[in-house]
């Protein structure tokens, strides 16, 4: 299990916490990656036809942007950073995080299994876009957009400060109120067919929130709320729910260093 912790964390915590750049692959500024590619293709080469463009990328990262925190940013106050990750290598960063997705036991529970949690990755043919914008108006605030390369949906987004607060929050029944309406508002699931977990909860300047599905075993949203500001700061959901959490599962059961 150590080489598993070892893997897992490289290869998550590029893709969350260090900007994916060892994973997500650059796009040339004005390349339009819709061409069909009429060579024959190596078994692992990336395919790029169906894809969305980077410009097509920026487009629908923007408008996340102003969809799910109210912001009317035009392209003109935007800076972006693009990268993408092809499939072959989401499919290896899958299987690694599925070494460590087990979910706690709930301190009532009685029963001696553990549950193996998972995701579905099957909607993702065409790998994953990564797009990060930082906006002239405030500056010392970015925010982070992940899609689907194939349709543009969004997988993942976060809004983040470069000076976080110091003191970890506190949950609250008005934490999971936030959620809940969030999810009622945005999310692709009914409310009434997720299940919040409260012993998955993480937190450190911000408070993250997991739901499942109704049997435990699917991971289908991490709400991220700012507990100062008391607002949905972010969200993953499916596959990037599942890497959210995996990443900090594998880094709290790691072994301490030797010295």
């Amino acid at each position: 299990m150590k080489r598993y912790y070892g893997i897992t964390m490289s290869l998550v915590s590029m893709l969350l916490i260090s900007g994916c750049q060892g994973w997500f692959n650059a796009v040339p500024k004005d390349t339009v990656m819709v061409k069909k590619i009429v060579q024959e293709q190596k078994p692992d080469e990336v395919d790029y036809e169906g894809v969305l463009s980077q410009s097509a990328a920026e487009s629908l990262g923007l408008n996340a942007v102003n969809k799910y925190f109210g912001q009317n940013l035009q392209m003109e106050q935007v800076q972006f950073e693009v990268s993408m990750i092809d499939q072959v290598k989401l499919k290896e960063l899958f299987k690694e995080a599925s070494t460590v997705a087990v979910m706690p036991a709930q301190a009532e529970s009685t029963d001696s299994g553990r549950t193996i949690l998972t995701s579905d990755i099957s909607a993702i043919t065409k790998g994953l876009y990564y797009v990060t914008l930082t906006t002239s108006t405030v500056p010392l605030e970015n925010f982070e957009v992940v899609l689907n390369a194939k349709d543009g949906d969004v997988l993942r987004i976060l809004r983040s400060m470069r000076a976080p607060e110091i003191r970890p929050p506190q949950q609250d029944s008005t934490f999971i109120d936030l959620a809940n309406r969030f999810i009622e508002k945005h999310g692709s699931y009914p409310l009434s067919e997720v299940k919040y977990q409260p012993q998955l909860d993480r937190s450190n300047t911000n408070l993250e929130l997991y739901y499942t599905s109704k049997d435990n075993k699917t991971m289908r949203y991490c709400v991220v709320i700012n507990p100062k500001r008391k607002e949905v700061v972010g969200f993953s959901k499916n596959v990037m729910a599942f890497f959210s959490y995996t990443a900090k599962q594998s880094a709290e059961s790691a072994p301490s260093p030797a010295f």
